[in-house]
C-alpha cells in the first residue's frame, strides 16, 4: 500500500488553490498529501460525509496528519459582508468540531487548522 504524510481538506474555491499549494510546498509537503477540495471545507463534516473521504485517505494511504483549511469570503458560509475576524470566528467552530471528531476516531492523527486570507496569507490556528 502507498502512504503519504497528510490529507488536506480545503474549500473548492479557485481563488485559494495557488496559495494553499504554495503553503503546503513551503511546509515540505509537496507530493506528500491527498487533496480534498469541497465547498466549505470542514463545514457539515459529518452530515455531508466529508469524514468518510478523510478516513478513506487514512485507510488507503496511512496519513499521519490532516489539514483543515478554511478561507476568507467563503461562499459556502456567505459571510463576505462581515469583517474577516468575524468570518473566521463563525467558521472556526466547524473546524474545531471536525478536528475533535477526527481525534476521537483516530487519536494518532495530528490535526491542523488553518485560515487563508485572500491576499495569500495562511495562518495556523492554535
Amino acid at each position: 500500500m502507498a502512504s503519504c504524510q497528510a490529507c488536506v481538506l480545503t474549500c473548492m474555491d479557485f481563488r485559494i488553490q495557488t496559495a494553499v499549494a504554495n503553503w503546503l510546498r513551503d511546509k515540505g509537503l509537496l507530493g506528500q498529501y491527498d487533496y480534498l477540495s469541497l465547498p466549505g471545507a470542514s463545514r457539515n463534516f459529518l452530515e455531508e460525509g466529508k469524514i468518510n473521504l478523510v478516513e478513506d485517505s487514512y485507510r488507503l494511504h496511512q496519513i499521519k496528519e490532516v489539514y483543515l483549511i478554511h478561507h476568507e469570503d467563503c461562499g459556502a458560509y456567505n459571510l463576505g459582508d462581515l469583517p474577516v475576524a468575524e468570518q473566521l470566528a463563525r467558521q472556526r467552530p466547524d473546524m474545531e468540531a471536525a478536528a475533535r471528531i477526527l481525534k476521537e476516531r483516530h487519536p494518532e492523527l495530528k490535526v491542523h487548522l488553518a485560515f487563508l486570507y485572500l491576499d495569500g496569507r495562511v495562518v495556523e490556528l492554535a
